[in-house]
C-alpha cells in the first residue's frame, strides 16, 4: 500500500531533528528514506530520474493554482544550464532537475538557514550547502512540483487534464507520427479534433511542458503543422504534435496559435 503524503511529510520533518548529514543521504536518498519510513518503497537513479517518471509534473505556480502542492509532494530545482546533466538525459528536451526535496506543509517546522537565522519552513531536503537534512522555504529556488507514483496524495493525478500533464514522447522521426494523422509542417487528412499551428511571423511555436508562459521547458512546433487537440482551458490547449526535433510530444500550446483546418469534408 502506498504511504500517505502527510506521513511522508511527517517522516521528513522528523529527519531534521535526527541530524542526518548530506554524506549519509543526498537529496534523492533522503526522499526515498522518507517514503520507506512511512511504510512505502521508492528507488530512482537521482532527481532527474524522479522528475522524468513523476505521475504529475508542473511549475510551482501551476501546482499552487491547481491544488497540487500537497504534503509529500516532490519539489524540484530546474536549471537552464545542462552542463551537469547526466548523459543519459542529454537531448531529451526536459533539462536538468538538479535537486529534489519534499513539501511538508505551510510552517510545518522551524529551522536555521545557512546564516544561522531561524525561520518557519515548509520544505525539507538534504542540502549539500548546509551538509545536512534541513528545512527550507518555497522561496529557496524551487521551480517545479511533482507527484510520485509511490505516494498517496488522496486522489489520482490526471495526466493530460490539469496543467503539468505528462508528455507522451514517441520515436524520433516523423513517419510514425504522420501515420497517426499528424504532420511536421503541413496539414494532412485525418480524424476529427485537429488544428493547424499558426504564428504571426510564420516561425515555430512553443509547446510547453505545463500551461504557463513561465514554464521554462518547451519544444518548438513548425507553423503549418497539423496537431491533435485533446482539450482547451483558459487559453491553453493540450495537444499532441510533432516537434522540430522529430519527436512526437503531448504538452501545452496557447490556443491563439491554433487555427481551424479548412477544405476538409
Amino acid at each position: 500500500m502506498k504511504p500517505k503524503g502527510k506521513d511522508v511529510a511527517a517522516a521528513a520533518v522528523q529527519a531534521v531533528s535526527v541530524g542526518y548529514t548530506y554524506d549519509e543521504m543526498d537529496c534523492q536518498a533522503f526522499v526515498e528514506h522518507c517514503v520507506k519510513q512511512a511504510g512505502g518503497a521508492m528507488s530512482y537513479r537521482g532527481s532527474n530520474d524522479m522528475a522524468r517518471h513523476a505521475a504529475w509534473l508542473g511549475t510551482l505556480e501551476n501546482a499552487q493554482a491547481e491544488g497540487m502542492l500537497r504534503p509529500g509532494a516532490l519539489l524540484f530545482i530546474h536549471e537552464e544550464d545542462e552542463s551537469a546533466l547526466p548523459a543519459r538525459y542529454a537531448g531529451d528536451g526536459l533539462g536538468n532537475f538538479s535537486h529534489v526535496g519534499l513539501y511538508v506543509g505551510a510552517d510545518a517546522l522551524s529551522d536555521t538557514d545557512k546564516n544561522g537565522r531561524r525561520r518557519a519552513c515548509d520544505v525539507v531536503h538534504s542540502s549539500a550547502t548546509m551538509d545536512r537534512v534541513a528545512g527550507s522555504t518555497l522561496q529557496n529556488g524551487w521551480t517545479h512540483v511533482g507527484w510520485a507514483h509511490e505516494i498517496d496524495y488522496g486522489e489520482e493525478a490526471a495526466p493530460g487534464v490539469e496543467p503539468g500533464a505528462g508528455i507522451d514522447q514517441g520515436e524520433a522521426g516523423g513517419a510514425a507520427a504522420v501515420g497517426d494523422g499528424l504532420t511536421a509542417g503541413s496539414p494532412a487528412a485525418g480524424a476529427e479534433r485537429y488544428a493547424v499551428v499558426a504564428s504571426p511571423d510564420g516561425g515555430p511555436v512553443k509547446l510547453r511542458r505545463s500551461a504557463s508562459r513561465d514554464e521554462p521547458l518547451y519544444w518548438l512546433v513548425n507553423a503549418g503543422a497539423r496537431v491533435r487537440v485533446e482539450r482547451e482551458r483558459d487559453g491553453w490547449a493540450l495537444i499532441t504534435a510533432i516537434c522540430t526535433d522529430g519527436y512526437t510530444r503531448r504538452a501545452y500550446m496557447m490556443t491563439k496559435y491554433l487555427g481551424e483546418e479548412h477544405g476538409r469534408g
